[in-house]
């Protein structure tokens, strides 16, 4: 059986396994061939890591775009998007949309409460909840041909430093991808097929860019090179997209809309812009989404209550309080709101489903509507201070919002109970989930550590980790780029400062800030702020105020001539620096190649014959003099080192 069957075939097994333990919220009959159809999956029901997934079969066969949006909980942007691709019917293709997985860190608008979920494709806990979550996301790659992530980064990513907001630290309007151009093994013996990543990317992104006129929002190809041993973002290997790229052979990219942009609105636009070029790309049809724009309004949940006086059903307005007595228990059975996706009921300020869930009124507790981390609203439950007073009654607001869903013989008083607040007993506490969003802000300033300086050295980018320190030729012209860090945003008012170095833009203000600035290292350093005896070491730090966070450092080298090679009569030889070589006046010399002592390249190179530039392309022909001269060679100003011919008559 080929590999990507085999793969299928378990990921459809696994899907009707989870489905059997989690049934479905609603679904409705598989569509015959030719017919539309549509599936709301829930998995996990009534555990902080419910899971809703909304597959749609388009009308004609086509292919089938995973959007995988909310993995992060503080990028709303992300999650609002993909939402809109739920009620959608394809006219070609298929669509599986989770716009939610990680459901918990929605609601707490928190990167993850357990830990950042995309960097848990490759390996997960033993004993982590979320990877069940994780697993069922792998299935439904399984039965993609293009996944998409959707996330919110900071700023605007850009290859070169722009200004502190735009340059290759930043995430914003920039579409991912893990390699520029993967070969991964086909589907039979020996077969092998070629995803062009960056060509898909490049494609899109030109459809995407002529639809937006501010140029700072226009978007990007960003390439991690994830795989690659320099990579600076290795720890990507562990995530959805990776994930899904060397173990299925799906193109997978991440789609980064900016948190600077002015708006929800705008972020969910420009996420639907690059979704929908995607879509086009890959033929599948379908109306564009309208926009999410009305804030969602919660209006009462329907309470059915146990006790002395049986089952009844009530309403509650948001804002009412239900007066029970002691011991009654309670069941949720719907939310009245303007949207039901993203919508939880929990207990005061948790995180866990209460839907469906009895619950024991031994002492008063409140149950909180949110729409993913928007609090919408409440309903309070007290005691009766009178044990023997009719129960239920409602207090807090007019009668009027209440009186049309009163049973009949039940009393409603108006009156407003003094002392008790809204705490509940549940069954499921969740002690856990605010330890579990305590380590996550650990994590979260973590995820801020800096990992790498981002410089250039002659027009060429180089990456240097904290604690370690770069050779840099005499003559070199160095320019500071950026901080790049493991993830998430620098601290506020970070300066990125080379010390003994005074940029323009600092030269009636120092502020330390160099970023974007260039040095020339022979003349512009200051030989007092040196770490080294002989101003050769100077240190490159991340400054907050007079903290350092991180630094590294730049030792400058005195380029050293060892060799110049030169073709002549035919022959290749090497003249040694300082050497003096007879050659016929007159004679064709060929300059083919120049070696620094040491293995050092020149960033700058510029040759001198007797005084007068030569072209710095190599090889070059040059002509031999009547008289001695010297062949002298600069890294930009600096002398390297010369080696000196002299005449010598033909024979």
């Amino acid at each position: 059986m080929p590999k990507k069957l085999i793969i299928l075939t378990r990921a459809a097994v696994f899907c009707l396994y989870l489905s059997l333990l989690c049934p479905a919220e609603a679904t409705p009959a598989p569509a015959a061939k030719g017919e539309a159809g549509r599936q709301h999956l829930v998995f996990f029901r009534g555990t902080p890591q419910e899971l809703a997934v909304y597959k749609v079969r388009g009308r004609q066969d086509g292919p089938t775009v995973m959007l995988l949006g909310g993995i992060h909980g503080d990028e709303p942007g992300a999650y609002a998007s993909a939402d809109l691709y739920a009620d959608l019917v394809p006219r070609r293709g298929n669509l599986i949309i989770v716009p939610r997985a990680n459901f918990r860190a929605v609601l707490q608008g928190r990167r993850g409460p357990g830990g950042d979920m995309n960097r848990k494709f490759s390996e997960v806990k033993s004993g982590d909840p979320e990877g069940q979550v994780v697993a069922v996301l792998k299935s439904l790659m399984a039965e993609s041909d293009l996944l998409l992530t959707l996330h919110d980064g900071s700023g605007f990513y850009r290859p070169e430093w722009e200004s502190e907001q735009a340059g290759p630290n930043r995430y914003g309007q920039c579409i991912i991808a893990d390699s520029a151009r993967y070969t991964h093994p086909g589907g039979g013996p020996g077969s092998v097929k070629t995803l062009e990543l960056e060509k898909q990317a490049l494609a899109a992104i030109a459809k995407v860019n002529a639809e937006i006129t501010e140029p700072l929002h226009k978007f990007h190809f960003f390439n991690m090179e994830t795989a690659g041993d320099e990579s600076l973002y290795r720890e990507h290997r562990d995530s959805a997209t990776y994930f899904a790229l060397t173990r299925l052979g799906l193109p997978a990219f991440c789609i980064e809309t900016s948190k600077n942009l002015p708006g929800l609105d705008e972020k969910i636009r420009q996420h639907n812009l690059v979704i929908n070029a995607f879509l086009d790309l890959y033929g599948v049809e379908l109306e564009a989404p309208g926009l999410y724009a009305a804030a969602p309004e919660f209006s009462h949940l329907v309470i059915r209550l146990s006790g002395p006086n049986g089952e009844l059903p009530l309403a509650l307005a948001n804002g009412q309080t239900l007066l029970v007595k002691p011991g009654d228990s309670l069941e949720v059975l719907h939310a009245g709101a303007s949207v039901q996706r993203g919508l939880l009921v929990a207990v005061d300020d948790g995180f866990a489903s209460v839907m469906r869930r009895t619950l024991r009124a031994d002492k008063p507790f409140s149950l909180t509507v949110r729409r993913d981390s928007r609090s919408l609203g409440q309903v309070n439950i007290d005691l009766l201070a009178d044990p023997a007073a009719p129960s239920p009654q409602v207090s807090g607001q007019p009668a009027t919002l209440y009186a049309a869903f009163t049973p009949a013989g039940v009393s409603a008083s108006l009156d407003t109970l003094p002392g008790h607040r809204l705490v509940a007993e549940l069954e499921l506490a969740d002690a856990k989930a605010r330890a579990d969003a305590e380590a996550e802000a650990a994590r979260d300033a973590k995820s801020g550590e800096i990992v790498a300086f981002l410089l250039e050295v002659d027009g060429k980018p180089v990456a240097i980790k904290p604690g370690e320190e770069l050779p840099v030729l005499h003559g070199s012209l160095l320019k500071l780029v950026d901080i790049r860090t493991a993830g998430g945003p620098l601290p506020k008012n970070v300066v990125m400062n080379l010390k003994g170095f005074v940029s323009r833009q600092n030269e009636l203000r120092n502020t330390g800030e160099d970023r974007g600035a260039t040095a020339d290292v022979s003349r512009d350093m200051l030989r007092g702020h040196s770490a080294g005896a002989r101003g050769e070491v100077y240190a490159i730090n991340a400054e907050q105020g007079k903290t350092i966070l991180a630094g590294c450092s730049i030792r400058l080298i005195r380029p050293a001539l060892e060799s110049v090679t030169i073709r002549l009569d035919g022959q290749t030889r090497v003249l040694r620096a300082g050497s003096r070589t007879p050659i016929a006046a007159g004679a064709k010399v060929e300059l083919l190649e120049v070696a620094l002592q040491g293995g050092h390249k020149l960033g700058k190179p510029r040759y001198t014959l007797a005084g007068h530039p030569v072209p710095e392309r190599l090889p070059q022909t040059l002509t031999m003099r009547e008289i001695a001269i010297n062949l002298a060679v600069f890294n930009n100003d600096t002398l390297a080192g010369k080696v000196t011919w002299i005449p010598r008559q033909a024979e």
